[in-house]
């Protein structure tokens, strides 16, 4: 349930899809929807701040029956917390509502009333589509769903809007998916931030639904000491869309995004 005031969700489950759909949404686009949107370099680092912090304990949070403890889930609560008081103090919110030409993604993507809108998906610059008289234009950000799998493995489904409906497919114009993964033990600091960290493998697939796998990739985790029991893994991953022939014409990184492996 949102506030009213803030429109930030105040639960673990709803706050993760907000934050992160957040952050990937103001670094798509040209220019950034964070620039189109009234969001300074010191906010939008704050809030990347944020996922950051947020991203290796939502891991520990899921893992019911390993790593999760009343400690880590107070400890999302708290970033929760520092997310509306920051929103307050700054406006972040209010700066978006008081943007001229708002869209519809726009509202989606930080949960404001469609009524605000001028009911155009995006005004990102991508190749324009015609229909019924109405111009629509899609963004670049790559939403995706992750699915862990016995054996460490990880089902992707690519998707290019935030809400996940219908089937996974590329965005029009686009013939592949590259992705970077790299992966850690959970509570791991300093996870990647960016896809150009040298710790992530690099790889791309030409459909958008598709399965990595991560029992290779394990450059990342230290040696366990001697009976030690095995702590639970994450990958980091993130992902943007390509072009085969047209490298200079791929689209922004989308990310960081985590899944616990089993």
């Amino acid at each position: 349930m949102t506030s009213s005031k803030t429109y930030i969700p105040r639960t673990i489950k709803e706050f993760n899809t907000f934050i992160t759909t957040v952050c990937v949404y103001l670094v798509a686009g040209s220019p950034t929807n964070a620039t189109r949107l009234g969001i300074t370099t010191t906010i939008l680092t704050q809030m990347q701040t944020y996922l950051s912090e947020w991203t290796p304990l939502y891991a520990s949070y899921l893992n019911r029956k390993g790593t999760y403890t009343t400690a880590v889930r107070n400890s999302l609560l708290g970033i929760i917390s520092a997310m509306v008081l920051y929103d307050k103090q700054n406006k972040v919110i209010e700066k978006v509502k008081a943007t001229a030409n708002l869209t519809s993604e726009d509202c989606s993507v930080f949960n404001l009333p469609q009524s605000l809108s001028l009911a155009l998906p995006s005004t990102h610059t991508l190749p324009v589509v015609e229909k019924l008289g109405k111009t629509i234009v899609t963004i670049e950000a790559v939403y995706p769903k992750l699915i862990s799998e016995v054996g460490g493995y990880v089902k992707v489904k690519a998707y290019t809007a935030a809400v996940h409906t219908g089937r996974a497919k590329k965005l029009k114009g686009f013939d592949l998916l590259d992705y970077a993964v790299a992966v850690f033990y959970s509570g791991t600091a300093g996870l990647p931030t960016h896809a150009t960290d040298s710790r992530l493998t690099q790889g791309s697939s030409s459909k958008a639904s598709f399965v990595v796998e991560t029992p290779g990739m394990t450059s990342n985790l230290p040696a366990l000491a001697a009976g030690q029991i095995e702590l639970v893994k994450i990958a980091v991953f993130f992902f943007r869309w390509a072009k085969s022939k047209h490298p200079d014409q791929d689209g922004p990184w989308s990310g960081p995004f985590t899944v616990i492996l089993q």
